[in-house]
């Protein structure tokens, strides 16, 4: 995905699923983001095997996180999202905050991965948190990995 550009999947249909296969990445620069944005009814976003959401984090990281250094692009925005599921995804290398559930009824999101364990070189990473909910009902997280700083 180009340089400060969101992956902008928040007009899709009713019932649309998504599949991410192999690598995805996004070009450096420094900007609030998201880098990947879903909103939707009835929507299925699922993670096939092997495939990774790499943020390329340690671009930014200079161990202020979202308090300061370089602007970093929160990564995933779940936004609007109804009676929908997120399954299977691994997202590794975060630039700071990862998922961010708000305006969600019937969200259910089953065995994501978030990795920023990379992050851990010379303390660089911060902020990386793997889930910020709010303003929604019935959100379940379910058989989730977090690493993160």
């Amino acid at each position: 995905v180009p340089s400060g550009t969101t992956l902008n999947l928040s007009s899709l249909a009713d019932g649309t699923t998504v599949i991410f296969q192999g690598t995805t990445t996004w070009g450096y620069s420094e900007w609030k983001g998201p880098l990947l944005d879903i909103e939707g009814n009835k929507i299925t976003v699922k993670g096939a095997k092997g495939s990774v959401l790499d943020g390329n984090g340690a671009r930014w990281w200079d161990g202020e996180g979202g308090n300061g250094g370089k602007t970093k692009p929160k990564f995933f925005s779940a936004h609007k999202l109804t009676d929908s599921s997120i399954t299977g995804i691994t997202i590794k290398n975060p630039p700071v905050q990862v998922v961010s559930i708000n305006g969600c009824d019937g969200l259910t999101i089953t065995d994501m991965t978030i990795d920023a364990s990379d992050g851990d070189t010379d303390d660089l990473g911060h902020n990386t948190d793997g889930f910020d909910i709010g303003s929604s009902n019935n959100v379940i997280i379910d058989g989730a990995k977090v690493y993160n700083q």
